[in-house]
């Protein structure tokens, strides 16, 4: 990988390892902020509630950058910067949509994770991109997707890794310059899930209808709105 920080200060040094348990896990334990952790292979990788993540070698992006905040939005600043990176990648020929509060879709599949985790003062925000791959262990069958899948044809993992990290930095620092303001305007642009029965957790139809300056999201559940600090809505098969 040939990315070089951008002097923001966001990202301030690069580990690449060729395996590892978990990014978010080594970012973490190495203890300092501005620590740009990727590898080509994730061996205990995780999602939301402890879920395993699929992180099979040299076909993905694995990468988790510590952040001197621990503010709850960080994933949804993850997402936007996320969605950036794989719009560019992807063009016009696929919409990207940010399903809250950390995952990117394409055709209603998942494409991409996030995972913000914490210790002390320090946040690792971790993220994990499917680029190559056609083929899913059954559990993710009909569920997800690669930009291989979408483009029909494979791209450079680390090209990509280069393109999601720089994303991720301008995000931040924007984010932390201007205020939550801009993310979210970005967000509602394209988290909207529209074209897509919703649920709730509990099964009831809903739609999203906003989000809070703080970064709950708004919902209308048969008329009355409802706000989602935790959790998140459930699109229908």
């Amino acid at each position: 990988m040939n990315f070089r920080p951008s002097g923001t200060g966001i990202i301030s040094e690069v580990i690449e390892l060729k395996s590892v348990g978990s990014t978010n896990t080594r970012a973490l334990e190495e203890g300092r902020t501005g620590l740009l952790v990727v590898a080509d292979e994730q061996t205990g990788g995780r999602g939301r509630h402890g879920r395993p993540w699929f992180s099979p070698g040299g076909r993905n992006v694995y990468l988790t950058l510590t952040v001197g905040s621990t503010d709850a939005r960080l994933s949804i600043v993850a997402g936007v910067a996320a969605h950036e990176a794989v719009s560019s990648l992807l063009g016009h020929g696929a919409a990207v949509e940010i399903k809250w509060p950390n995952d990117l879709l394409v055709r209603g599949r998942k494409l991409c994770g996030i995972l913000c985790e914490t210790r002390g003062g320090l946040a690792a925000v971790g993220i994990g991109l499917n680029v190559n791959g056609l083929s899913w262990p059954p559990e993710l069958a009909g569920r997800a997707t690669s930009l291989e899948e979408v483009l029909g044809s494979p791209l450079e993992v680390s090209l990509v890794t280069e393109r999601l990290a720089s994303s991720l930095e301008k995000w931040l620092a924007l984010f932390m310059q201007e205020g939550f303001e801009p993310v979210r305007a970005r967000f509602l642009l394209h988290g909207m899930l529209k074209g897509h029965d919703l649920a709730t957790e509990q099964g009831e139809p809903c739609t999203v209808v906003g989000m809070e300056p703080d970064g709950r999201l708004i919902i209308d559940v048969s008329g009355s709105r409802r706000f989602l600090v935790s959790g998140t809505v459930l699109i229908k098969p």
